[in-house]
């Protein structure tokens, strides 16, 4: 592979040089095109130098990196983010698999995700997420979108399609109102920590259930029926927690 071009966009200096000095110890394959401070420094840079990779600061002097995404064409390139501010970006870019780096950055943090954003560089689903984040942070929209990954293929879905899933040996099948269901590569663990937010619930080590789903619970039979009529166990020791969550008023 030939050398990756690096745009660095970080309107904090000493960041700046952290992440610079990250790179040249680290990725010999990764040159450093540019640095930018701005939108508007960082436009020019990915005019002029055309990168492969870029390591974007969230909040900049005169907007957002968002902006530096949404006027460029971002299908060229991929990102890692860095910012303080997660209160509504950790939620997108977690639902997209875009790479996100808390400041002040641990360095073998961003170390894992340069190289994940480098194994991604001939990834063909990468459009396909970087179009669930612009999705996904349009706050109008409250229809969240999440990006599942299978062996040879992605499927980008509404959360609210999902009625529930279960883990299997080697990923997680992803079952929807429709009737058919996903395989994904990834272990559920990895979706729940994402949709645990929206409604949904680990009812057992294998099984996690969007509660918008649940027709009935059976307490006799510890089971689930769900509104695509399938029916999902649940553990008697999460019973209580099942019906706090589905009905948080309900004192047992």
């Amino acid at each position: 592979m030939s050398q990756i071009k690096l745009l660095i966009v970080e309107d904090d200096l000493y960041n700046q040089r952290a992440v610079e000095k990250t790179i040249e110890n680290h990725f010999q394959e990764i040159e450093i095109v540019a640095k930018a401070t701005s939108v508007k420094e960082g436009l020019e840079a990915i005019e002029q130098h055309h990168p492969d990779l870029l390591i974007l600061d969230i909040h900049l002097t005169d907007g957002t990196s968002f902006d530096i995404l949404r006027q460029s064409d971002y299908n060229s390139y991929k990102v890692v983010f860095m910012s303080a501010y997660h209160e509504y970006a950790l939620e997108a870019l977690k639902f997209s698999s875009v790479d996100f780096v808390f400041k002040p950055f641990d360095i073998n943090e961003l170390i894992i995700a340069i190289d994940k954003a480098i194994d991604e560089i001939m990834d063909e689903s990468y459009d396909i997420k970087i179009k669930a984040l612009f999705d996904n942070i349009d706050f109008q929209n409250k229809n969240k979108k999440v990006v599942l990954q299978g062996k040879h293929n992605v499927k980008v879905c509404q959360v609210e399609e999902i009625v529930w899933a279960k883990a299997i040996v080697g990923g997680a099948n992803f079952y929807f109102e429709d009737g058919s269901y996903f395989f994904t590569s990834k272990p559920l663990r990895r979706y729940e920590s994402i949709l645990s937010t929206h409604a949904f619930f680990r009812c057992h080590p294998h099984y996690l259930i969007n509660l918008l789903k649940v027709k009935e619970v059976k307490y006799d039979m510890k089971r689930i029926h769900m509104t695509n009529d399938d029916e999902v166990a649940f553990e008697t020791r999460r019973y209580n927690q099942l019906i706090n969550a589905l009905h948080p008023n309900i004192h047992n």
